[in-house]
């Protein structure tokens, strides 16, 4: 189990917030990590993470933010129709 030491910059992944994003600090390395949490995860130092998240000990978990989808062009397509010749 890793020991925490710092949680910052909590963010859903998704509208029915079961998966959120973090930046998590552990005391066994020197850098910060991001590290997605989940309730069903296995691994003890991710269900602190996801309790303690969820109580409101790390601060807010900001909401989930659907990426916009741009719409493909048809016309951009390359046909599959016709012959290939190998």
């Amino acid at each position: 189990m890793f020991t925490i030491q710092t949680v910052t910059d909590l963010q859903w992944c998704d509208a029915e917030h079961t998966f959120f994003l973090c930046n998590v600090k552990y005391a066994e390395f020197n850098e910060v990590h991001s590290t997605g949490v989940n309730a069903i995860d296995s691994y003890n130092h991710i269900k602190e993470l996801w309790e303690k998240g969820n109580a409101g000990e790390y601060g807010v978990i900001a909401e989930y933010i659907q990426s916009p989808i741009a719409p493909v062009a048809t016309e951009q397509q390359p046909s599959t129709t016709g012959t290939q010749d190998l």
